[in-house]
This record gives C-alpha cells, sequence and structure tokens, in this order.
C-alpha cells in the first residue's frame, strides 16, 4: 500500500514537473522572442532618430542660410537708402536769400558744401603720416607709418608709459559724475585696484551696430559720449606718438587716420564716429578728408595680401577667406582677387557678442570651481579686478598653450586677485581652496573643455560659408587676437588642409586690422 502510494506521488511529482519544465521552456521562449521585438523596435527607433536629426540639421542648416541671406539683404537695403539720400542730397538745390533767415541759410550751405566732400579722398601733397586706428569692442590699438618710409608699417606697443603690449583695453573709469573721465584703458582694470564704486563704461562701441536695443548693453551716460571721451584719450596718445617721431609734422594737416568699422555695422555708424571723432578734437572740421574708414575685413585682407610671402602666389581671380577671430566676435568673409591686389567682397558671415569668447569660456569654468555666489560677488563689487585677472589668463593661454597634455596653468588666487578669498562662502570649497593654498591649476582637459566649443563655433561658420559658396577657395589667412593661439591654429589646419591649398597666419595677426588700415590709407595718398 505504502509502496502504490509512494509510486503514484512520484508520478504525479513527475507529471507537474514536466509542466513546469515545459511552461519554463514556453516561457524562455516567449522571453527571447520578446528580446527579439525590442532588438527590432530599437533598431527602428535608432534609424527614426538619426532621420530626425537630419531633418533637424537640415532645417537649421536652411535657417542659417536663410538668417544669412536676411542680413545680407539688410545691409544692401541700408546701402541703397545711404546712396539715396545721398543723391537727394546732391540734387537738391540750395536756396540763399537775403531774408531774416540769411544767417541760417548761409550755415546751411556751409553743412551740403562740407558733407559734399566727405567721399573725397585726402590731398596726397599734404599727408605725410597714416594712421590706422582699430576702435575695438574690448581692446584698442593703433599703427603707423610715413609715406616716405618704405611703408615700413609699426604698431604702438608703448600704452600708460609700459612697453610691451599692442592694445588697451576700451574701457572708461569715470568720477562720480560721470562728467569727467579718471581712468582709461588698462589701468582702469589695474588689480591693485580696491574700489567698490568705480564707475566702468565699456562695450559702448556696440551702440553702433544693427543689434535690436534689448541685446545692447546699458550704459549711464550716452553712447556717444563714451566714445567721444574714448577717443579724445586714445587720440592724446597717436599725436604724442605722432610728435616723437616726426617733431615737424602738423597732426591735423598732415596725417590721414583712417578708422575700421566692422562691415555689419550700419552706414550711418561711419557718420556717428565722424563726429565724437570731431568732438574729442581729432578733427578741425567735421568732414575732414583727412578721417577716413574701412572694414575690418577689407583693412585685413589689405594687410594679408601684403605681408604674407604665400599670398604673393595668388593670382588675379582667386578666392580666399579671411577668418578674424577677434575677442568679441567671428567675422568670416569670401574674397576675390582682382588685377590691382584688391579684393571684392562675395559672402560675409559675422556673430556680435557682448562678451569676449575666451572670456565667456574662462568664466564658466571658474563658476564651477568657485560657485556662481563667489563669481557674482566678484563681479559686483570689483569688477576691474575680474577683468584684470581674465586678461591675465588670456593672454597667457593664447601664446603658450599648444595642444600639449602635459600643459599646466596655475591661478594664484591670493597674489593675483586676493580679493577673491572674501568671497568664496561655501565651506567646502573654501576648505578644498585653502588646502591647495588658494592656487586653481588649468590642465590639458581644463583648457580643452573651454577651448574647443569657440574652435567648433569656428569650424561650423568655416564650413557653411564654404557650403554656401561652391566656390574654390585657394587660401585662407586667420587674424583676429584670437588667432595669436597657436593651438587654434593647428587645428584649423588640421580641419581644413584637405580643403584649402594655403593656410596661413600673419605676424602680429592682433594687430592685422589696424596695420591693414595703414596700408588702405597709404595707397589713397602714394
Amino acid at each position: 500500500m505504502l509502496e502504490e502510494n509512494t509510486n503514484k506521488i512520484i508520478d504525479e511529482l513527475g507529471i507537474g514537473f514536466n509542466k513546469l519544465n515545459n511552461k519554463l521552456t514556453n516561457l524562455l521562449e516567449e522571453n527571447q522572442h520578446l528580446k527579439q521585438i525590442i532588438v527590432k523596435l530599437e533598431k527602428e527607433k535608432n534609424e527614426e532618430i538619426k532621420l530626425l536629426n537630419k531633418k533637424y540639421d537640415d532645417l537649421k542648416n536652411s535657417l542659417i542660410e536663410k538668417d544669412n541671406q536676411i542680413a545680407n539683404y539688410k545691409v544692401e537695403i541700408k546701402n541703397v537708402r545711404f546712396q539715396k539720400n545721398n543723391i537727394e542730397k546732391a540734387n537738391s538745390p540750395i536756396i540763399i536769400n537775403n531774408n531774416n533767415n540769411n544767417n541760417n541759410n548761409n550755415q546751411l550751405f556751409k553743412e551740403e558744401y562740407s558733407r559734399s566732400t566727405f567721399n573725397k579722398k585726402p590731398e596726397k601733397s599734404k599727408i605725410r603720416v597714416v594712421v590706422g586706428l582699430d576702435f575695438g569692442t574690448k581692446y584698442s590699438l593703433f599703427s603707423y607709418c610715413h609715406v616716405s618710409g618704405n611703408q615700413c608699417i609699426r604698431t604702438n606697443d608703448i600704452w600708460h608709459e609700459k612697453v610691451g603690449q599692442l592694445r588697451t583695453n576700451t574701457v572708461l573709469q569715470y568720477d562720480e559724475t560721470y562728467k569727467n573721465v579718471k581712468l582709461w584703458g588698462t589701468p582702469a582694470l589695474a588689480k591693485t585696484r580696491n574700489i567698490k564704486n568705480d564707475k566702468f563704461v565699456e562695450l559702448f562701441i556696440l551702440h553702433l551696430s544693427d543689434l535690436p536695443d534689448n541685446l545692447k548693453p546699458i550704459l549711464p551716460i550716452k553712447y556717444k559720449k563714451a566714445i567721444t571721451d574714448y577717443l579724445r584719450e586714445i587720440g592724446k596718445v597717436i599725436q604724442k606718438t605722432v610728435k616723437t617721431n616726426w617733431p615737424n609734422i602738423n597732426f591735423f594737416e598732415n596725417v590721414l587716420l583712417v578708422l575700421t568699422v566692422p562691415a555689419v555695422y550700419p552706414e550711418n555708424s561711419k557718420e556717428i564716429m565722424r563726429e565724437c571723432a570731431y568732438k574729442a578734437g581729432l578733427l578741425v572740421d567735421k568732414f575732414s578728408a583727412n578721417l577716413q574708414f574701412t572694414t575690418e575685413s577689407e583693412a585685413a585682407a589689405a594687410h594679408c595680401i601684403e605681408n604674407i610671402p604665400k599670398a604673393q602666389t595668388l593670382k588675379s581671380g582667386n578666392i580666399f577667406m579671411m577668418v578674424n577671430c577677434d575677442d568679441d566676435t567671428i567675422d568670416l568673409s569670401l574674397q576675390k582677387l582682382n588685377d590691382k591686389r584688391l579684393s571684392e567682397i562675395i559672402i560675409r558671415t559675422s556673430g556680435i557678442r557682448k562678451s569676449a569668447l575666451i572670456e565667456a569660456e574662462f568664466i564658466k569654468y571658474l563658476r564651477k570651481k568657485l560657485g556662481d555666489d563667489t563669481m557674482d560677488l566678484l563681479r559686483d563689487n570689483n569688477y576691474g579686478q575680474m577683468q584684470f585677472m581674465i586678461q591675465q589668463f588670456c593672454n597667457s593661454v593664447k601664446i603658450h598653450f599648444k595642444g600639449d597634455s602635459s600643459f599646466s596653468y596655475e591661478l594664484d588666487i591670493q597674489d593675483t586677485i586676493p580679493i577673491l578669498t572674501k568671497y568664496v562662502i561655501n565651506k567646502s570649497i573654501r576648505k578644498k581652496l585653502e588646502k591647495n593654498e588658494w592656487i586653481i591649476r588649468i590642465d590639458y582637459k581644463g583648457m580643452i573643455l573651454m577651448l574647443e566649443p569657440i574652435i567648433q563655433k569656428v569650424f561650423n561658420l568655416i564650413n557653411d560659408q564654404l557650403y554656401k559658396s561652391q566656390v574654390i577657395c585657394t587660401a585662407m589667412f586667420l587674424v583676429g587676437s584670437l588667432s595669436e593661439s597657436i593651438y587654434l591654429q593647428n587645428r584649423v589646419r588640421e580641419e581644413f588642409q584637405n580643403q584649402v591649398k594655403i593656410i596661413s597666419v600673419p605676424i602680429q595677426p592682433t594687430a592685422a586690422m589696424a596695420r591693414g588700415a595703414v596700408t588702405y590709407g597709404l595707397s589713397m595718398v602714394t
């Protein structure tokens, strides 16, 4: 009896086990089937994502192209309107009568007569010296040359009684009333200054641009006053430099001043700049032909064509690209060389920013290291010292960082900007900084994090312009302060060496616009 029950139980267990085994087998097969379905769905999803990404990229490129077309149309419309106004003014009669408005009409006649000389060239017989002024958003500099000096162009390197720097900051520091300039240029941002209420005014040149008003910097004074005050201060340096080198030169009669302006600025920006230069005491006549203007891209092209050996191999009809990587802009233009070694612009791309490219990335990096509160306190209370720290960093890395994995930059807070130690509120961050003796070490990876976003923007703009133009670009010239970076130069060569035959950088690319402005001026008087 017991044996029968045992056998029965064993049989039932065997049957149950078989059922469970079959069920498990079915579940495994079903699971395998589901996995195959999931893999298939994942594959379909990835393909759809790729398709959507491609559509997105196509739409993005299309929008970029439309935006650039609109920008070019706006520039053309403004140029047409400006030319139309000039024609109307030239054709409008000037009536002079003998009634009570006689004085007003005489003044009108003088204004119209002066305005008619606006586009005239300076008298060749009187001009002895040409000065090119690069009036930049963040920095300014000038170059100069005597017309009989075998075109030996020099760039001023004496600023605020110190020798060695090619440029000074485009910044003003006023008194409490914003009436008088206390300091200007680099001294306004000296690291030793520890005054909370310094009245800084900067980025005022952006008010000449066609940026929407809500994107232009808010200023405590009228932008024309800031431009005039800055031109007055830098004008003193220019006049002193000319007087030192050529004591017998009459600045107002014998000097041709050429100012560079961004190509994307509206035409009336030149009239405003002329008005400010006159009020700053750089002209005896508001419409003097001794003040001329050229675009930054045209000036840079003139300098490169004249001074880069490889550029001498270019022939008439060759197309080349100017890549101006400056502190606050990336400005590209495709230009065609003509028989007279001059160039005409085919297509242009530009981006105007309120903050400098490297500066923005460096601040972003410091915010991660020190915290937003710390950087906000530094900006609000010691803006000048913060700018000094940024300037020291940018000048160093542009020269010394070449892409070496062993690179290291030490930011000694106690030496460079000691006030910053008071603003580190976060206890863990403060403890870490104290352990490292208030030194922030920026290695190769840190530099790549800062520079690569900028370089990718440059690559995107170059690729976009090459794609849209559909022309053979024979040469590419890099100018502007950021082009001092050996790392940027190497990356551009690596990226485009198979597309562009000549990729070159002039000596002192920072001064290319100012030196090119002198070249432009010399072509008018020699």
